[in-house]
């Protein structure tokens, strides 16, 4: 093993669990909202960033609405690139006359990005809510015993 006793110290990998649900439904359709979830990439190289990412929509016919993630590098305020992910989405259209039909869903959507930094980086999950059409009645990213919001990160080079 080579390095020196300082670096050896050094934790290459992280696992981080979004600590409280995220509503998204006070929000402004596309606005991104910073989100409890984030990982201090300990020391300059390459990594490998993993997020699993547990978004609910709930609306009525005529919507169209999703959630999208992505994760920020909240040290310089750029985006990692390519982490973007559409997490859910519900589409449902009625013609005139018909009656409303409650839709729903409940999805998961992964991140998978290389990511190299100089220097050490917090890396941070953002989530938004875009409605092209119709209202929704609940957008939120969740994290609870039915499935888990989480990243991970492992340094690689």
């Amino acid at each position: 093993m080579t390095g020196t006793a300082a670096s050896l110290r050094i934790t290459r990998h992280g696992f981080a669990v979004l600590p409280a649900n995220v509503s998204l439904q006070a929000t402004g359709s596309g606005a991104w909202t910073n989100t409890g979830l984030q990982a201090t990439l300990p020391e300059a190289g390459v990594y490998h960033l993993d997020a699993s990412v547990r978004g609910l929509l709930n609306g009525a016919s005529n919507v169209n609405a999703y959630v999208l993630a992505r994760l920020l590098d909240a040290t310089t305020g750029l985006l990692v690139p390519d982490s973007e992910v559409l997490v859910h989405q519900i589409a449902i259209a009625h013609g005139a006359g018909d009656t409303s039909v409650a839709v729903g869903g409940n999805r998961s959507a992964s991140i998978s990005v290389r990511y190299a930094v100089p220097a050490p980086r917090t890396v941070r999950l953002q989530v938004a809510r875009v409605t092209a059409t119709g209202a929704t009645t609940n957008a939120a990213v969740y994290s609870d015993g039915n499935g888990r919001t989480t990243l991970r990160y492992l340094r690689v080079a």
